[in-house]
């Protein structure tokens, strides 16, 4: 069991939940309370209008209280962890400035989830992706 992560842990493959699309795996076990290193440190977000974004693409963004949406600056080199998707029971936690942790011990080969009302998302936008699970 590992207790940290690197560019050699973690696959994209089909999502184990319905609809989900792409999912998340792990390739080794890892102990609670790693930090998961799905974000590059050179990760960057920008703040825009819904109309300057394909709506195709809206989905790996987050609503914010004004309307617009904060999005990845290039959707053409998104970071892996805009794939985790949401479960009710994630088994990643998000730390604000600190970025994901594992909530408990997790084993190769499961997918990683995110709760994702701990983003700071807008209550009234949530049941536009918790339904989805």
């Amino acid at each position: 069991m590992r207790n940290t992560t690197d560019r050699f842990s973690f696959m994209l493959k089909p999502s184990t939940i319905a609809e989900g699309g792409v999912g998340v795996f792990l390739l080794h076990d890892v102990a609670e309370g790693t930090y998961m290193e799905v974000f590059l440190k050179d990760f960057e977000e920008e703040v825009v209008s819904s109309n300057d974004v394909p709506e195709a693409l809206q989905g790996y963004c987050l609503d914010q209280e004004d309307g617009k949406l904060l999005c990845p600056k290039f959707f053409n080199r998104m970071d892996i962890g805009n794939y985790l998707n949401h479960s009710d029971n994630a088994n990643l936690r998000w730390e604000e400035g600190k970025g994901y942790f594992s909530k408990r011990d997790i084993k190769a080969g499961e997918e990683l989830f995110a709760d994702y009302r701990e983003l700071g998302e807008p209550k009234d936008g949530w049941d536009d992706y918790i339904q989805k699970v």
